[in-house]
Protein backbone atom coordinates (compact mmCIF):
# COMPACT_ATOMS: atom_id res chain seq x y z
CA UNK A 1 0.00 0.00 0.00
CA UNK A 2 2.70 2.51 0.83
CA UNK A 3 4.51 1.72 -2.39
CA UNK A 4 0.91 2.88 -4.61
CA UNK A 5 1.04 6.08 -2.56
CA UNK A 6 4.80 6.67 -3.39
CA UNK A 7 4.33 5.98 -6.97
CA UNK A 8 0.56 7.85 -7.04
CA UNK A 9 2.32 10.59 -5.64
CA UNK A 10 5.22 10.80 -7.95
CA UNK A 11 3.00 10.18 -10.95
CA UNK A 12 1.08 13.21 -9.59
CA UNK A 13 4.64 15.63 -9.86
CA UNK A 14 4.50 14.57 -13.56
CA UNK A 15 8.15 12.41 -12.45
CA UNK A 16 7.94 8.29 -12.47
CA UNK A 17 11.34 6.96 -10.19
CA UNK A 18 12.59 4.16 -11.11
CA UNK A 19 15.72 2.95 -9.10
CA UNK A 20 16.75 6.35 -7.85
CA UNK A 21 16.52 8.19 -11.22
CA UNK A 22 13.42 10.54 -12.38
CA UNK A 23 12.06 10.12 -15.49
CA UNK A 24 9.14 12.09 -17.23
CA UNK A 25 6.08 10.11 -18.47
CA UNK A 26 6.71 11.06 -22.00
CA UNK A 27 10.33 10.21 -21.41
CA UNK A 28 9.80 6.72 -20.99
CA UNK A 29 6.80 6.63 -23.79
CA UNK A 30 9.69 8.10 -25.93
CA UNK A 31 12.50 5.13 -24.85
CA UNK A 32 10.44 2.12 -25.37
CA UNK A 33 8.97 3.46 -28.65
CA UNK A 34 12.75 3.98 -30.05
CA UNK A 35 13.72 0.75 -28.21
CA UNK A 36 16.54 2.34 -25.34
CA UNK A 37 16.68 2.16 -21.85
CA UNK A 38 18.90 3.06 -19.33
CA UNK A 39 20.32 -1.10 -19.32
CA UNK A 40 20.31 -0.45 -23.50
CA UNK A 41 21.48 2.71 -24.23
CA UNK A 42 21.99 2.14 -28.02
CA UNK A 43 19.82 0.94 -30.48
CA UNK A 44 20.46 0.76 -34.43
CA UNK A 45 17.73 1.15 -37.34
CA UNK A 46 19.74 -0.40 -40.42
CA UNK A 47 16.38 0.14 -42.01
CA UNK A 48 16.12 3.74 -41.41
CA UNK A 49 19.92 4.69 -41.17
CA UNK A 50 18.85 5.62 -37.84
CA UNK A 51 20.94 5.08 -34.34
CA UNK A 52 19.04 6.10 -31.13
CA UNK A 53 20.71 6.82 -27.83
CA UNK A 54 19.22 7.50 -24.17
CA UNK A 55 20.71 10.54 -22.95
CA UNK A 56 20.34 12.69 -19.63
CA UNK A 57 19.68 16.30 -19.83
CA UNK A 58 22.77 18.24 -17.83
CA UNK A 59 21.18 21.57 -16.05
CA UNK A 60 24.44 23.10 -15.80
CA UNK A 61 24.75 23.44 -19.17
CA UNK A 62 21.34 25.58 -19.78
CA UNK A 63 22.68 28.11 -18.32
CA UNK A 64 26.01 27.76 -19.35
CA UNK A 65 27.88 27.14 -22.53
CA UNK A 66 30.12 24.04 -23.63
CA UNK A 67 31.19 22.84 -26.59
CA UNK A 68 29.79 18.72 -25.90
CA UNK A 69 26.25 17.88 -27.08
CA UNK A 70 27.20 13.66 -25.43
CA UNK A 71 29.48 12.86 -23.82
CA UNK A 72 29.66 9.00 -22.31
CA UNK A 73 29.23 9.67 -18.50
CA UNK A 74 32.74 7.65 -17.40
CA UNK A 75 34.66 10.10 -19.67
CA UNK A 76 37.19 12.52 -18.36
CA UNK A 77 34.36 15.17 -20.26
CA UNK A 78 31.30 13.22 -18.51
CA UNK A 79 30.45 16.00 -16.41
CA UNK A 80 30.94 18.60 -19.44
CA UNK A 81 28.23 18.10 -22.01
CA UNK A 82 24.62 19.04 -22.35
CA UNK A 83 23.76 15.41 -22.48
CA UNK A 84 25.10 12.13 -20.22
CA UNK A 85 25.12 8.97 -21.90
CA UNK A 86 26.09 5.39 -21.20
CA UNK A 87 26.83 5.30 -24.57
CA UNK A 88 30.63 4.89 -25.29
CA UNK A 89 32.42 6.19 -27.67
CA UNK A 90 32.96 2.86 -29.49
CA UNK A 91 29.59 1.31 -29.49
CA UNK A 92 28.59 4.88 -31.35
CA UNK A 93 31.69 4.61 -33.94
CA UNK A 94 29.78 0.85 -34.77
CA UNK A 95 26.43 1.90 -34.67
CA UNK A 96 27.15 4.64 -37.40
CA UNK A 97 28.97 2.30 -39.74
CA UNK A 98 26.44 0.08 -39.74
CA UNK A 99 24.06 2.12 -40.68
CA UNK A 100 26.26 3.09 -43.52
CA UNK A 101 28.10 6.28 -42.49
CA UNK A 102 31.47 6.74 -43.42
CA UNK A 103 34.17 8.49 -41.31
CA UNK A 104 36.16 11.87 -42.44
CA UNK A 105 39.40 11.18 -40.07
CA UNK A 106 40.59 14.76 -41.10
CA UNK A 107 41.22 16.38 -38.18
CA UNK A 108 43.73 16.03 -35.57
CA UNK A 109 44.93 18.05 -32.84
CA UNK A 110 47.77 19.90 -34.74
CA UNK A 111 45.23 21.03 -37.38
CA UNK A 112 44.68 24.94 -37.90
CA UNK A 113 41.58 26.25 -36.06
CA UNK A 114 38.96 26.84 -38.19
CA UNK A 115 38.94 23.61 -40.25
CA UNK A 116 35.88 22.07 -40.39
CA UNK A 117 35.08 18.06 -39.73
CA UNK A 118 34.44 15.72 -42.63
CA UNK A 119 32.33 12.84 -43.13
CA UNK A 120 28.91 11.43 -43.93
CA UNK A 121 26.39 13.95 -43.13
CA UNK A 122 24.16 13.28 -40.16
CA UNK A 123 20.95 14.86 -38.74
CA UNK A 124 20.83 14.77 -35.36
CA UNK A 125 16.56 15.25 -33.35
CA UNK A 126 16.23 15.13 -29.32
CA UNK A 127 12.88 13.85 -29.19
CA UNK A 128 10.78 16.10 -26.60
CA UNK A 129 7.05 15.33 -25.98
CA UNK A 130 7.29 12.37 -28.32
CA UNK A 131 8.53 14.93 -31.21
CA UNK A 132 11.46 14.75 -33.17
CA UNK A 133 13.44 18.42 -32.37
CA UNK A 134 16.17 19.27 -34.58
CA UNK A 135 19.34 19.76 -32.46
CA UNK A 136 19.54 23.11 -33.76
CA UNK A 137 16.03 24.55 -32.90
CA UNK A 138 16.70 23.40 -28.84
CA UNK A 139 20.58 25.46 -28.14
CA UNK A 140 21.71 28.53 -29.13
CA UNK A 141 25.30 30.29 -30.01
CA UNK A 142 26.55 33.45 -27.75
CA UNK A 143 22.91 33.59 -26.59
CA UNK A 144 21.65 33.68 -30.37
CA UNK A 145 19.85 30.78 -32.58
CA UNK A 146 21.94 28.47 -33.40
CA UNK A 147 22.60 27.95 -37.36
CA UNK A 148 22.43 24.37 -38.93
CA UNK A 149 25.02 22.55 -37.23
CA UNK A 150 25.58 20.26 -40.28
CA UNK A 151 26.99 17.26 -37.33
CA UNK A 152 29.59 14.77 -39.40
CA UNK A 153 30.82 11.59 -38.93
CA UNK A 154 34.20 12.36 -38.07
CA UNK A 155 35.41 9.22 -36.59
CA UNK A 156 38.50 9.44 -34.54
CA UNK A 157 38.20 6.11 -33.17
CA UNK A 158 41.86 5.64 -32.24
CA UNK A 159 42.06 9.21 -30.60
CA UNK A 160 38.94 9.19 -28.92
CA UNK A 161 40.24 5.38 -27.13
CA UNK A 162 43.78 7.14 -26.36
CA UNK A 163 42.26 10.38 -25.04
CA UNK A 164 39.22 8.65 -23.07
CA UNK A 165 37.54 11.86 -23.01
CA UNK A 166 34.15 10.05 -23.50
CA UNK A 167 33.12 12.18 -25.90
CA UNK A 168 30.21 10.65 -28.30
CA UNK A 169 29.15 14.31 -29.83
CA UNK A 170 30.44 17.73 -29.72
CA UNK A 171 29.18 21.06 -31.27
CA UNK A 172 32.53 22.25 -33.49
CA UNK A 173 34.63 20.43 -35.43
CA UNK A 174 36.60 18.11 -33.19
CA UNK A 175 39.54 15.58 -33.67
CA UNK A 176 38.20 13.51 -30.31
CA UNK A 177 34.09 13.58 -30.74
CA UNK A 178 33.30 10.65 -32.84
CA UNK A 179 30.84 13.11 -34.51
CA UNK A 180 30.58 17.05 -34.46
CA UNK A 181 29.02 20.07 -36.16
CA UNK A 182 30.96 21.00 -39.34
CA UNK A 183 29.57 24.58 -39.23
CA UNK A 184 32.07 25.66 -36.70
CA UNK A 185 35.55 25.20 -37.02
CA UNK A 186 37.97 23.40 -35.09
CA UNK A 187 38.79 25.16 -31.39
CA UNK A 188 35.69 27.27 -32.30
CA UNK A 189 35.11 27.12 -28.28
CA UNK A 190 32.44 26.74 -25.41
CA UNK A 191 30.06 28.97 -26.70
CA UNK A 192 26.47 26.85 -27.19
CA UNK A 193 24.08 26.46 -24.39
CA UNK A 194 20.69 24.59 -24.38
CA UNK A 195 17.53 26.45 -24.49
CA UNK A 196 15.46 25.68 -20.98
CA UNK A 197 12.26 26.65 -23.24
CA UNK A 198 12.40 23.77 -25.24
CA UNK A 199 14.50 20.61 -23.52
CA UNK A 200 13.33 18.83 -20.64
CA UNK A 201 14.88 19.80 -16.88
CA UNK A 202 18.00 18.88 -15.36
CA UNK A 203 18.40 14.87 -14.29
CA UNK A 204 15.40 14.15 -16.82
CA UNK A 205 15.76 11.11 -19.80
CA UNK A 206 16.05 12.08 -23.24
CA UNK A 207 16.22 10.11 -26.24
CA UNK A 208 18.09 11.50 -29.51
CA UNK A 209 18.12 10.06 -32.79
CA UNK A 210 21.18 10.44 -35.46
CA UNK A 211 20.05 9.84 -39.09
CA UNK A 212 23.17 9.33 -41.63
CA UNK A 213 22.51 11.08 -44.66
CA UNK A 214 23.82 8.01 -46.86
CA UNK A 215 22.33 9.33 -50.14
Amino acid sequence: MKFKQVLVTALGAGLLVLGGTAFAPQSVQAAKSYGVSDSKPIKVNQAKHEVYLETTINGTYLNQPTRHVIVNEKGSNGTKSLLKTKVTPNQFYAALKKVGAKPGNNLTAKSKAGTKIKGTKLNVSFVINNKQVAANKAVQVKGKAAKNLDFRFGGNKAHAAKMKTGCVLCFDSCPVGIASGATYGFSYGEHFTGKASVLPKDGQHMVVVVKAATK
